[in-house]
């Protein structure tokens, strides 16, 4: 009976978290239903205060019709390095996995931090080959379109949602890794996956070692 209800309260919180999780959606598919096409996959819209990512197959960047022109490449080199790497699908996925263990609080941390290093990982591909003076407006861009954290959510990539003082911080302390440090990484990523990718030798025989309860013998006296 315990196991039937621990069963029940689990699928009561996976139940509202799905709730959560579409009306999430509606609300910002609503939100954008007055979106003007600008070009390509860009939108503006008058209700869009963080420039956003949104939908899976055909994904669309809605952008603020009022963030200042400047802002734009910089915005939009960071959206773009989300489609690249594909996060509007990895993003829902994760909130997927925080749904089905939505009792285990290491995995709400594991979601968030994953959320923020999706955020920081744009970051760096949108700074590499920016100058300091770039950088600092890219920080600037990033500020004017920080807004308050709101309850973990599952869509959609928000440009200024997560970690804004970090991320901040990271940007005008960005160096560009060196030629060593990636050579090292690449070796370091061959040598384990050869280790665990390589099969034993044939005829390699395995000794198996059990051990058995010895009784001593007594002294009689």
């Amino acid at each position: 009976r315990q196991r039937q209800m621990c069963i029940r309260d689990r699928l009561i919180g996976v139940i509202v978290m799905l709730g959560y999780a579409v009306y999430s959606y509606l609300r910002v598919r609503r939100q954008v239903s007055e979106a003007i096409w600008l070009r390509d996959n860009l939108w503006i819209c008058d209700q869009v205060k963080s420039p956003f990512i949104l939908g899976l197959f055909r994904p669309k960047i809605y952008l603020s019709s009022g963030m200042e022109e400047a802002q734009l490449p910089y915005v939009i080199a960071h959206e773009q390095a989300h489609l690249r790497r594909g996060d509007q699908w990895w993003k829902p996925l994760g909130f997927v996995l925080l749904m089905i263990h939505w009792y285990n609080p290491f995995v709400w941390v594991a979601y968030i931090l994953f959320c923020r290093d999706l955020e920081l990982a744009c970051d760096e591909s949108a700074v590499r080959d920016l100058t300091l003076e770039e950088r600092k407006s890219y920080s600037y861009a990033l500020l004017s379109c920080s807004m308050q954290r709101r309850l973990v959510t599952v869509c959609p990539l928000a440009f200024g949602e997560v970690g804004v003082k970090k991320r901040v911080k990271e940007v005008l302390n960005y160096k560009k890794p060196s030629f060593w440090i990636l050579l090292a990484a690449v070796v370091v990523c061959v040598i384990v996956a050869v280790c665990f990718l390589t099969n034993p030798k044939d005829g390699t025989t395995v000794v198996s070692v059990s051990y058995t309860h010895l009784t001593l013998p007594t002294n009689r006296e």
